[in-house]
Parts: C-alpha cells; structure tokens; sequence
C-alpha cells in the first residue's frame, strides 16, 4: 500500500476509535435506491398537476420556474412561498416517493442484508463495553433502522417499533444492551399526525392512513415552523445533546447544508478539536468551506476522485490523491477500517 493510503487508515482507525456519533445524509442512502434532492424536485413537478386557472396556478408556476432556473429544491420551495394546501400536496408526494423507493430498499434487504453497509458499521461500533450507537440524520427512510435490525440491536427513534424481526429460539430479545438511538431530525416515514393532533408511529405503511398527514420536514422555510412542534422540537433536543457531547463524527453522505445541524458541528471541530471523518462522493459546497477553508485539527476526508479517492486530512488540507481505490465508499471505507480487504 502507499504511505498516503497507511495514513488515512491511521488516521480514520484513530478517529472512529472513540465511538463516534454517526451522521447520515442523502449520500449514504442514495445508493440503495433512495431518491436525491434533484430526482425528488423531478418528481414533484411530474407528479403535482395544476392546471390554469385553478387555485394556487400562479404560485406553482413560480416555484417550477425558480427550480428550473437553479436547481435548488429548497430555495425554490423557499421563495414560492406555498400556501398551506399546497405545501400539503409536497409533502404528501415527497413521502410516497420515499416510501415506494424504501419499500424497495427493504425486499432487497430481506434477500441479502449483507449488502446493508450501514448494518456493518453499526455490528462494528457496537462490540464495546457500553453498545450504544447514536446517529443524527436528516433522512426521512428507514435505513438505520433496517440496519440495525441486521446488527440485532434496538433501534429507538422516539417511537418503538422494528423492522427487520429474528425469530429468537431461547426467547431471548436482541442482545441484551445493543441499542441505536437514531435522531431524524426532518421526520420519519413511519410518523403520522392523527386529525386530533395524537402522533402515531405506523411502520411500513403502502399508502398514507386516512385522517393522518406524515410528519416529515419538507426543504424550505416550512421546516423552521415545524421545530417548534413535537415530535421535531423533543427530537431536535435529542440530536443537539448528542452532537453536543459527542466524542467524535463520522458523517456519511451529509453535505453539511442543514442548519439544525451543522452549526454544532461547525463550532465544536473548531473550538474544541471534536475529530471528524466525512466519507462521501463529492464533499459540498457547504463542506468545503467549514472544514477545509480554516482546517480544524483532527479530519479526514474522503470523496471521489475519477476512479481514486482524494483524501484530505492535518498536514495536507489542500488533498491527496489515493490511485485505485474507493474509499469514498462505505464498503471499501470499512474494509480500510476493519482491515477486512485484501483489494483497495
């Protein structure tokens, strides 16, 4: 191996050592068929049809407009301004394209759950002392749950439930202590809001129940109304004492645009030398400026590069290309980790 590729695997062994909160955004489950911020503005202007003439016409011809000017899913949303039965109509379409592609997601789950990398992760963060995992993730799909399920742990998001179910011969429930707190900070596909304001979690549902509105936060300024309401205000707590007390990060797939994340981030890997390591396809925006414009102290970075992996971490702030592999993915970022993989 390269004296480049022994220094990333020192420093990511070092920093993910110390059980580190996990952070998931889009990234970590686009590959497992769930959709991107631009498949779901695609989706929402084939799907939502309003035609001239009738009520709230104007407003959707603008968001369309502004999103085919930028691209920008939550800009658009955020300057339309849409109005209350129209934000419902996104909302409501935003989860049926979640749900079908989760839906999917799962049955290829229950025929070869190895290929659920995140399981991986969670089996190997999980053979400690105290086994607890915690993530943060602004996804509305049900993958960390799954993924736990796989691990045989219990995953709790504020609402029980499981997913993925083992038959226990000796009746013994998942091993004893093995937990995943998973903090969705945007809402659940599993969470409902009843008519008479009861929050309900319904696991796997094929359709929305009736009298119920799904409980995820749309890109926009809708979002920051939300917080203020459970269960998003309790959860947001949750994620911000986590994030807050976090030893370490490893952040996969999480672009570093959401501001009920980030801003905690940001302050404790610069004022207190929080270590991080982001595995990821293409580092954002966002996170370049965060982390790479005034590096923090302890990092690692790993995004595609063609078919190499450009590495970023103390000493060479600026990146290093790392020929041959695909570290940016979580399969071969484990394999590197666990030094499970002959081949990088």
């Amino acid at each position: 191996m390269s004296e480049e590729f022994d220094k990333v695997a020192e420093f990511a062994q070092k920093y993910v050592a110390d059980r580190p909160v996990v952070v998931l955004g889009t990234g970590a489950t686009i590959p497992y068929g769930l959709p991107s911020m631009p498949a779901l503005a695609r989706a929402l202007v084939e799907r939502i049809k309003i035609d001239e003439g009738e009520k709230n016409y104007e407003t959707w011809k603008k968001f369309v407009a502004a999103l085919e000017k930028t691209n920008d899913l939550e800009r658009a949303l955020h300057d339309a301004e849409l109005s209350d039965d129209l934000l419902s109509q996104v909302v409501e379409e935003t989860w049926r394209l979640n749900n079908e592609k989760d839906l999917q997601a799962l049955l290829g789950f229950a025929a070869d759950s190895s290929t659920l990398q995140i399981a991986r992760l969670f089996e190997h963060l999980l053979r400690t002392a105290n086994p607890t995992v915690s993530v943060v993730t602004t996804n509305y799909d049900r993958l960390a749950e799954y993924a736990a399920d796989v691990a045989q742990a219990c995953a709790f998001t504020g609402f029980s439930g499981g997913h993925i179910q083992h038959f226990l011969r000796n009746d013994r429930p998942n091993t004893p202590g093995r937990n995943v707190n998973v903090w969705k900070v945007h809402g659940s596909l599993d969470w409902f809001e009843k008519g008479t304001g009861d929050l309900l979690g319904l696991p796997l549902q094929a359709e929305i129940p009736k009298g119920c509105r799904p409980l995820i936060v749309t890109p926009g300024s809708s979002k920051y109304r939300e917080v203020y309401n459970d269960p998003f205000r309790t959860i947001l707590g949750r994620a911000d004492d986590t994030l807050k007390t976090a030893r370490s990060y490893l952040c996969i797939g999480y672009g570093f645009n959401d501001e009920h994340v980030q801003p905690v981030l940001n302050r404790r890997v610069h004022e207190n030398s929080i270590p991080i390591v982001v595995v990821t396809k293409e580092l954002s925006a966002a996170g370049r400026r965060i982390l790479l414009e005034r590096p923090c102290g302890k990092f690692l970075i790993l995004e595609e590069e063609n078919t190499s992996t450009k590495a970023y971490y103390p000493g060479r702030p600026g990146g290093v290309s790392i020929p041959g592999c695909s570290l940016w993915n979580l399969d071969k970022f484990l394999d590197m980790l666990l030094a499970e993989g002959e081949e990088h």
